[in-house]
């Protein structure tokens, strides 16, 4: 691959996790729950309060990589570990997104979906974009890629049903540590339900686009790299 392909997308990728970052910062500032990719991380501030979500995220996230490894075993590139620093910019990104929005009331319950809608629509495209630099994944985006990989399974559909069972997680954590269920509402079976089909109608319409503006990667050398 050449250089500036490549460099491309390390920037596609960088940029999907921006937005990314950006797209649960909204999800969680509407106030009807988190992301459900988030969802886990969430529900752990409230089990320990003042510790970050983006902290805690990034403790979520190492834990997906090691389930990548123990996965793809001899077929895990090791430049995948460079889905270690990723991380670490994810998780800044989300508190820095956090913060920047600190001051930003959002208002009466109708108004909550405003922002939740469109951090929907946005972590969508981050997922996507991550997927489509094919460069890297974030270790949460990382697993489902290696769990279809193995299972032969559509991407889209794992996305889904990892983040549904990132809910369940969340739920079990909270009630067994809290006695109730905290931090997670409608916004998040909301997220749940539709990032994964939003990250696949992203990935159809700009999949053509970035063909024209990189070379195309071998097939088997995605697989691998998962």
């Amino acid at each position: 691959m050449q250089r500036h392909t490549l460099a491309c997308r390390y920037g596609i990728f960088f940029g999907g996790v921006v937005l990314s970052a950006l797209g649960i910062a909204l999800i969680t500032k509407a106030g009807l729950g988190t992301s459900a990719i988030s969802s886990l991380a969430y529900v752990m501030t409230f089990v320990v309060p003042g510790v970050s979500l983006g902290t805690f995220t990034l403790l979520v996230n190492l834990a997906a990589l090691v389930a990548q490894i123990l996965l793809l075993r001899r077929e895990f590139r090791p430049i995948q570990f460079l889905q270690l620093p990723a991380t670490v910019i994810f998780s800044a990104g989300i508190d820095l997104w956090t913060y920047l929005m600190r001051d930003w009331t959002v208002g009466a319950y109708p108004m909550g979906w405003i922002p939740l809608l469109a951090g929907c629509v946005i972590l969508g495209l981050g997922v996507a974009l991550e997927v489509l630099g094919d460069v890297l994944y974030l270790p949460c985006e990382g697993v489902v890629k290696a769990i279809s990989y193995k299972s032969h399974a559509e991407f889209g559909t794992i996305k889904t049903l990892f983040d549904l069972s990132m809910v369940l997680s969340a739920i079990v954590v909270s009630v067994l540590c809290l006695g109730h269920i905290s931090g997670l509402r409608e916004g998040t079976i909301v997220a749940a339900a539709t990032v994964g089909g939003i990250s696949r109608f992203f990935r159809e319409k700009l999949g053509s686009l970035l063909d024209r503006t990189t070379e195309e990667a071998d097939p088997s050398e995605v697989s691998v790299q998962s």
